[in-house]
């Protein structure tokens, strides 16, 4: 009767590291992993460019040091068309007993170890493979698992029960294909504008993105005291944006025109450009606005010789001094002219006097203004006799016959 051997309970935990190097033919594997544990102690996410080639490789302890007969490093990855792999490195490997891997349908397989009678799976660090992969033309992400192997999982066989020591919290990595991580800022330039002593302008935004592949890690800094910005450093992932606050402080600056960078992770630049002005503006002055007020004629009926008087007021409600060329007409014809120079809010009087040794009626043109005067003469051969005259010569003769009339009647009586 053959002899059966009997069932033990497992006593190892076991864990798997995974590395990845983004310089080909190289790879990365973490330290050994405590009693108990089974995660990975590397980041698993890298980034690759298309065409690229790297490694990935795994290392499986055996932390209670018990006696292993056969280990497998199995994996899968999500689209098989975007990595392919080109060569398994398993020499450290103590009997290999079967490796192999499939690009079309993206899996790696691979087993080592001995029997159950002749166990030589001992050491500490039991088992190391590389898998040498190359990634496609296609950008995009790829994520690469650890996959079951016998009854499950990837395993280990313990040599005393034949039984399958489970692993059940395996990290699977994230492979990026694409350019790497790409800062991008926006707007590129800022303009900022205050009143000398007067209250900060108010603050800018500028939107820093990660347009890459790949986690991005960025910092500011910039060279102007009166400059600041919040946060100034982070880290973005892919696709992602963030806002950073600039502000100013123009406390104790002067009037005038200064100009600042801001620098994000050593190449993307922001001109900053800060214009102070005066606490008060100078404002446009006004050009000169000239007025005109209607002619003035004083006195409007004169004797030959006597003087006229004919004026006007210029005013100017500008905001320079202006000049204003007034020019007389009488009857038509050019009689006299002045220039007169008017400051801001004043007005000036333009007076012009006439005389005239000619009876009639004279047309009075100033600025457009229009007027009339009139010579009268009084004398009997003055040219002519005005309506006062006319009326007096009137009364004289109606006299002079009344008194003919009384003359004559008493000249009578006394005949």
């Amino acid at each position: 009767m053959i002899k059966v051997w009997k069932l033990l309970s497992v006593s190892i935990v076991l864990a798997v590291c995974l590395g990845l190097l983004l310089v080909p033919a190289m790879g990365i594997s973490a330290g050994e992993p405590g009693a108990g544990q089974a995660t990975f102690l590397l980041p698993a996410e890298v980034t690759v460019t298309p065409g690229q080639a790297f490694a990935v490789n795994v290392t499986i302890y055996n932390p209670n040091n018990i006696n292993i007969y056969s280990a497998g490093c199995d994996m899968v990855w999500s689209t098989p068309s975007m990595l392919g792999v080109t060569g398994i490195d398993g020499s450290v490997w103590p009997t290999q007993l079967l490796s192999g891997w499939d690009n079309a349908t993206g899996e790696v397989y691979l087993s080592a170890g001995g029997s159950i009678a002749s166990p030589n799976i001992t050491t500490t660090n039991i088992a190391q493979c590389t898998v040498h992969f190359v990634a496609g033309s296609t950008e995009g992400v790829v994520t690469l698992n650890f996959t079951p192997g016998i009854e499950g999982e990837t395993v280990m066989y313990d040599v005393n029960t034949n039984d399958i020591t489970n692993w059940s919290a395996m990290q699977n990595l994230t492979v990026r294909i694409g350019g790497p991580p790409t800062i991008s800022v926006s707007p590129d330039n800022l303009t900022f504008n205050a009143i000398e002593g007067g209250e900060n302008p108010p603050d800018r935004t500028l939107e820093v993105c990660n347009s890459g592949v790949g986690t991005l890690d960025w910092s500011l800094t910039d060279n102007a005291g009166w400059l600041s910005e919040s946060p100034t450093s982070d880290t973005l992932a892919e696709g992602v944006c963030e806002d950073v606050t600039v502000s100013v402080d123009v406390t104790g600056m002067e009037v005038g025109d200064y100009s600042a960078t801001i620098t994000i992770t050593g190449s993307a630049e922001v001109a900053v450009n800060l214009h102070i002005e005066s606490t008060a503006p100078e404002l446009p002055v006004a050009p000169a606005n000239l007025s005109v007020s209607s002619v003035s004629i004083s006195p409007q009926q004169v004797e030959p010789g006597e003087e006229v008087t004919i004026s006007i007021n210029v005013a100017n409600t500008g905001g320079e001094t202006g000049s204003y060329n007034a020019v007389l007409y009488i009857n038509g014809a050019v009689e006299d002219s002045q220039s007169v120079s008017v400051a801001p809010g004043m007005t000036k009087n333009v007076i012009f006097t006439v005389s005239k040794s000619d009876a009639g009626v004279y047309d009075v043109l100033l600025a457009e203004q229009s007027g009339q005067f009139e010579v009268v003469s009084t004398g009997w051969f003055g040219g002519g006799l005005g309506t006062g005259g006319i009326v007096a010569i009137v009364v004289i003769v109606i006299v002079l016959i009344v008194a003919l009339v009384f003359v004559l009647r008493r000249t009578r009586r006394a005949l």
